[in-house]
């Protein structure tokens, strides 16, 4: 049995937010529409914010070149490619989109190290930006309609596994749907101070855990270079 790596992709592989980014771009040149907290799903937002963008003159290369730039977390392409040379499965399951991950592997050299991208699908037509749904889902309550990522990492698993070894790093609230499912003898890591660490720190301490994978928590990749490839990595630069 083979190994599966999982990263998200925002926040874990990239140290910013690729559509906060791209948000904070279009403010420069016209302001946005404001985000309603009391929307549950944050694609149809951002399908506003493209044809926004696209009105406001920010063209394909504008975004392409915001997105490209965004700064890797310390350690992370390291991580990927001494991963895929060990044979890992390495896939990327976000809430982003295509197009934003898939130019962002490219432009860092990453592609070939990668099994899977599953994610929003987007593309550009005439010059702006579509996004669609990675999914129709409502069978998951805590999760958006467009991606439960517990879901998308059962098919997958489904129909590539199964693993003697997997890990999942992330970050945010949508990340603790697909750690509650990991096996036993999976190794979560949920990057310290940010919601998914928050959120498995509560239910660690509660009567009925949801979380029965290991936890390691991480300040950048480096820590899980040093946890996943003890033999090889075993200093931490300073």
């Amino acid at each position: 049995m083979g190994s599966l790596a999982v990263f998200d992709f925002d926040r874990t592989i990239v140290d910013e937010d690729s559509d906060a980014t791209i948000i904070n771009r279009l403010r420069e040149k016209k302001p946005p529409p404001e985000w309603e907290a009391s929307n549950h799903d944050w694609t149809p937002y951002m399908s506003e914010i493209f044809e926004h963008a696209y009105s406001a003159g920010l063209s394909p290369e504008d975004i392409l070149s915001c997105i490209g730039s965004m700064r890797a977390v310390p350690g992370a392409e390291e991580l990927i490619r001494t991963l895929a040379a060990d044979g890992w499965d390495v896939i990327l399951l976000t809430d982003a989109n295509s197009v934003f991950v898939g130019h962002w592997l490219k432009v860092h050299g990453l592609m070939d190290c990668i099994k899977s991208v599953i994610t929003n699908r987007a593309f550009f037509r005439n010059g702006r930006l579509y996004i669609e749904p990675c999914m129709h889902q409502t069978g998951c309550g805590r999760c958006p309609t467009n991606l439960c990522k517990a879901a998308a990492l059962a098919q997958w698993q489904l129909q590539k596994g199964p693993y003697a070894n997997i890990i999942y790093a992330g970050d945010g609230r949508n990340d603790f749907c697909p750690a509650t499912v990991l096996p036993p003898h999976a190794t979560v890591f949920p990057r310290r101070g940010y919601p998914l660490d928050e959120l498995i720190k509560k239910t660690l301490i509660s009567p009925a855990p949801q979380v029965k994978a290991r936890v390691v928590p991480w300040d950048d990749c480096y820590r899980i270079l040093q946890e996943t490839c003890p033999s090889k990595y075993n200093v931490i630069p300073m």
